[in-house]
């Protein structure tokens, strides 16, 4: 295997693992989001608005660096 091989087998697992990490992210974020729809609480409501706009930033974070994966992918095609 030459240095090209290992390099584009190491992007290859790095989109496989940025794209596991999205399908995490996803879930998280609906579950979130449901929860805000029914609290009562203006606090509890506040923290949870919070933990999914970090969330939204983790999952535009992830995106732009498969987008980047992705990019140099094509570049060895």
């Amino acid at each position: 295997m030459n240095s090209d091989d290992l390099a584009f087998h190491a992007l290859h697992l790095r989109q496989r693992d940025l794209l596991d990490e999205l399908d995490e992210l996803e879930p998280a974020i609906a579950e979130l989001a449901a929860l805000i729809m029914t609290a009562s609480e203006s606090d509890e409501q506040q923290e949870q608005q919070e933990r999914l706009a970090w969330l939204y930033r983790q999952q535009a974070g992830v995106r732009a660096v498969l987008s980047e994966t992705e990019r140099a992918l094509l570049a060895f095609g």
